[in-house]
């Protein structure tokens, strides 16, 4: 039932409203992780753009689609649409995801009783720090601005959770609690069947696969691993670099450029966008995983999810030896950390562990047990309810 101002009046179960104007609805962390974890306890309703995809929902998650906007004004006005998407619900709790999202909090604060749980997914402001439309000289400046009106909005909010303990470090002056919940990865989300699989590796059985998933961009490496791809070929011209992830029309143009100019457009493979649930059978099916991130401050602090997915799919990795990743690969061996500020580092350490199948299969293994073992969303599911608990939360009753 709604009232006059469209707002939900009646409702069975408390209510969590899962919020995002720039992330996909399903996206890993907002979706298959924290929005499915919490329908096991809560209802959960997903306000987040619609990009025309046919979507499968799983019991207990409503989706309440608003348009996908990009430009700036177009930006301002989905927060008010998010804004209003989350008044009609009147959900207990309101957990948003974006760094726009928070120049929402005063109106959350004043037309809904939901608890505003904000979600960084990485240190936001530092983000500035790298991004080229911004005069270099200006770029601390700009960091520093929206470092100060994050945590002045935010402070509005009942609660932070972070993916990282650096930038959860970053939330203390704003007086909220303030949890890390890691973005491990749920491991039944990387099962593959046998069969097809075997089909899968039989398509580059004269090739040596390396490959490397999710969001690329030059600060994440996407011209150095072309570089290296130059030098591989001289040694092994078997290679194959496999990105998957590059949707960027502009970039995906400029990376086939670089390669032609380099000679290695024969050892390149570019897929712009695979569904989730299909992305284990591009790692299952290729030899080493990069995480060739540039030692930019963001990446210093932000532990990529890519690291334990390549994990989960027992697949070695060559990684960028930064503060946020060398810990997870020392004390695994799941891989070899390099200088990723040298293609020739990275071209040397693939080929050192293509000539060792044997080192290549003990580090897939100590990957995957690590991942097993303790990396994992089931125990990242757990802290997540808990902060839920903590502000008031109660689970369903059974049926």
């Amino acid at each position: 039932m709604k009232n006059l101002w469209g707002k939900n009046t009646r409702r069975s179960f408390m209510k969590t409203a899962i919020v995002t104007t720039r992330h996909g609805a399903q996206d890993d962390r907002i979706y298959y992780k924290q929005a499915l974890s919490l329908a096991k306890h809560m209802d959960v309703t997903m306000i987040a753009p619609d990009d025309g995809d046919d979507l499968t929902w799983e019991n207990g998650v409503q989706y309440r689609p608003i348009p996908r906007r990009r430009s700036p004004l177009g930006r301002l006005l989905s927060l008010l649409e998010a804004t209003i998407a989350v008044r009609r619900e009147a959900p207990n709790f309101c957990h948003v995801h974006d760094l726009d999202l928070v120049l929402a909090f005063p109106l959350l604060k004043l037309l809904t009783r939901a608890r505003l749980i904000y979600d960084s997914h990485e240190a936001f402001p530092q983000q500035f720090l790298v991004r080229k439309r911004i005069p270099k000289p200006l770029r601390p400046v700009v960091a520093k601005v929206v470092d100060l009106f994050e945590k002045a909005l935010v402070s509005l909010g009942d609660q932070v959770i972070t993916a990282d303990d650096p930038t959860r470090d970053s939330f203390v002056r704003t007086g909220l609690p303030t949890t890390t919940v890691f973005n491990y990865p749920p491991l039944h989300i990387f099962a593959t069947e046998p069969a097809r699989l075997e089909k899968e590796r039989e398509k580059y059985a004269t090739r040596l696969p390396i490959i490397y998933q999710g969001t690329v961009s030059p600060d994440r490496g996407l011209f150095h691993m072309i570089d290296a791809l130059k030098l591989l070929k001289q040694s092994e011209p078997r290679v194959l670099l496999r990105i998957v992830g590059l949707r960027n029309e502009v970039l995906h143009q400029q990376a086939k450029q670089r390669a032609s100019e380099a000679g290695v457009e024969d050892c390149l493979e570019i897929v712009g966008w695979l569904p989730h649930l299909e992305m284990a059978y591009a790692m299952k099916s290729s030899l080493i995983g990069l995480v060739p991130l540039q030692p930019e401050e963001k990446y210093k602090r932000n532990i990529p999810i890519k690291v334990f997915e390549y994990m989960a799919c027992g697949l070695p990795m060559v990684a960028a030896d930064l503060p946020s990743i060398s810990h997870y690969l020392r004390s695994s061996g799941a891989g070899i950390l390099y200088d990723s500020t040298r293609p020739e580092e990275l071209a040397r350490c693939v080929l050192e562990l293509l000539a060792n199948p044997k080192g290549l299969q003990k580090m897939g293994e100590a990957g995957l047990r690590a991942v097993n073992e303790q990396w994992n969303w089931s125990k990242m599911a757990e802290v997540l309810w808990q902060v839920y608990e903590n502000q008031g939360a109660s689970p369903r009753r059974a049926t």
